[in-house]
């Protein structure tokens, strides 16, 4: 007899593969939507919104990648070293547990999880964050293969229950723990 965690986790690793590679960074339980600090700017993906400081560029609509509804990219020597995606309904699902573990699920491969846990978001009942370290793959403007990354996303649902993730990508280090923890709780459900 098959478990509705196992149909679930199933669900997820089939939604898995329709959705695009993203990659982001990590954090701790803060309460979100705090007021950016002086000289950041907002990303607004329609139904969340996030913070991003100095030096990151956001991205027009014709450069996004087809997995985002929003990005700002820290570029160096050519280089995107860090990025902060937002996505709204990044799958077919209303149950955030669900939306977790397809967020979780992009990666399984190559990955190491670290831990997550529940954050407070305005806007939303319930969000998820997801710590993870990996490796670079080198491809396209990304680090150099096998840089040391770390990835965070916080996952939860729009006020009619769609899901969406805010993904922060970068080397380990290249984040001070404090301008990541400002992102992170800059996060708001606008929609």
């Amino acid at each position: 007899m098959i478990t509705a965690t196992a149909r679930r986790a199933a669900a997820a690793a089939a939604t898995t593969a329709l959705l695009g590679a993203l990659v982001v960074g990590c954090g701790s339980e803060k309460s979100g939507g705090a007021a950016a600090p002086e000289g950041w700017e907002t990303l607004d993906a329609q139904q969340v919104s996030v913070a991003y400081p100095k030096g990151f560029k956001e991205l027009g609509k014709e450069k996004l990648p087809k997995f985002a509804t929003a990005e700002a990219d820290l570029v160096e020597g050519g280089k995107t070293v860090a990025r902060i995606v937002a996505q709204v309904e990044f799958m077919k699902t209303s149950d955030l547990d669900m939306a977790v573990s397809g967020a979780d699920a992009q990666y399984t491969f190559g990955a190491t999880p670290q831990d997550k846990e529940d954050i407070k978001v305005p806007g939303t009942d319930r969000a998820v964050r997801i710590n993870h370290g990996f490796k670079s793959s080198g491809e396209g403007d990304s680090p150099p293969r096998d840089t040391e990354m770390t990835a965070v996303d916080v996952v939860g649902m729009d006020k009619s229950d769609k899901p969406w993730v805010v993904r922060v990508t970068a080397p380990k280090g290249k984040l001070s723990q404090d301008d990541l923890d400002e992102i992170l709780k800059s996060i708001k459900v606008t929609g």
